[in-house]
């Protein structure tokens, strides 16, 4: 009688199948297709924010900022109701104004960039990709 053997290390010595690798790279080129369409729409979003303009006020409204998406200063308004108003006060409403203005056009930016990502990256959530 032959030797028996005890282990064989879950090896399986039968011809197998080969592999469907084909739906890998079906499934790489899908992502890569996604991430050239995802790309795209950010480059669409980012020029479209010279165009967008945000604003804020300070003082109850008697000065106004206004920025644009790409984040450069289009308008300052102030109000001629600040005529016999200190100068430093004016400028303290100014610099409220656009830091105000500014900070709202990066929120939008993030927000924007957001949606995007989420439209193409939110099918891998829990996939393991670290993502």
């Amino acid at each position: 009688m032959g030797k028996k053997i005890k282990s064989m290390g879950g090896r399986s010595f039968k011809k197998s199948a080969p592999k469907k690798s084909g739906n890998m790279n079906k499934l790489l080129q899908q992502a890569q297709q996604a991430q050239q369409a995802m790309e795209k729409e950010m480059e669409e979003m980012e020029a479209g924010l010279v165009n967008k303009e945000i604003e804020a006020t300070s003082g109850g409204g008697v000065v106004k900022v206004i920025v644009s998406g790409d984040l450069r200063v289009k308008d300052v308004q102030i109000s001629d109701e600040l005529d016999d108003e200190d100068m430093d006060i004016i400028k303290d409403m100014i610099i409220a104004a656009t830091n105000e203005a500014l900070e709202n056009a990066k929120t939008y930016k993030e927000e924007e960039s957001e949606k995007i990502s989420e439209k193409y990256l939110g099918g891998f959530e829990g996939m393991g990709l670290g993502l």
